[in-house]
């Protein structure tokens, strides 16, 4: 079997602007701005995408059977420290879930803390050492 990477996943969101606001600026994703407009943003995530839409669906896109907002828990893996995670968090005003704890994940052991993004999805960002 061929390796399948993941190349994009979608975000169902309420408000794009504070979506856009807390995955471009906290998280540090950058925008593709030939791939955003007033319905839709995508970031770039490592190799994969990710893609903010309004939960509306105003584009007539084919979709999930069922769109929804602050359903999903994912985890993001960054090579900045836990400590660097953290203050910046504290920066923005974003009240830390829980973490930093130790957990596994695609390449064993890592440190993760979990934050609320604008839409109450549970987004855990890792280091592995």
């Amino acid at each position: 079997m061929k390796i399948i990477n993941l190349d994009h996943f979608v975000l169902s969101v309420k408000n794009l602007d504070k979506s856009i606001y807390f995955y471009n600026e906290i998280i540090g994703l950058p925008i593709i701005k030939s791939q955003t407009n007033d319905d839709f943003a995508s970031l770039k995530c490592g190799h994969s995408l990710l893609r903010l839409r309004k939960v509306e669906n105003k584009v007539n896109a084919i979709v999930a059977n069922k769109l929804a907002t602050g359903v999903y828990d994912f985890c993001l893996e960054t090579d900045s420290s836990i400590n660097e995670i953290i203050t910046n968090y504290q920066n923005h005003n974003i009240p830390i879930e829980l973490g930093p704890v130790t957990k596994h994940g695609a390449y064993g052991k890592m440190t993760s803390v979990y934050v609320r993004d604008p839409d109450n999805n549970l987004v855990e960002i890792c280091t592995y050492e």
